[in-house]
């Protein structure tokens, strides 16, 4: 099993360990606090599974062009299999301080 080498800006290092990337991805917030219009809508793109963070990179020319999630920002996570949709993952992400 090949561990890729992923060097981004949004990684925050000169490499990452990427250990899983899934195609066509969807990202949609609820309960932000005065959703920003950055926020509002469903996002399609790539993810990023690394050691240390989830790394969400848009499709297109959307205004949020990255998301990065470290997972001690994580709480509540839980894996959802419905029976007819989709599976996906669910949880709360603290900003970071100064992060928006």
């Amino acid at each position: 099993r090949a561990v890729t080498k992923f060097v981004s800006p949004i990684c925050l290092v000169s490499s990452c360990s990427v250990l899983k990337q899934c195609k066509d991805v969807e990202l949609s917030f609820s309960d932000v606090t005065g959703k920003p219009d950055i926020f509002k809508g469903t996002k399609k793109g790539m993810l990023y599974l690394t050691p240390y963070r989830m790394i969400f990179v848009s499709k297109g020319k959307d205004p949020m062009e990255s998301f990065m999630m470290p997972f001690y920002l994580v709480k509540g996570c839980s894996i959802e299999q419905p029976v007819f949709s989709a599976n996906y993952i669910k949880g709360q992400i603290q900003a970071e301080a100064g992060g928006m």
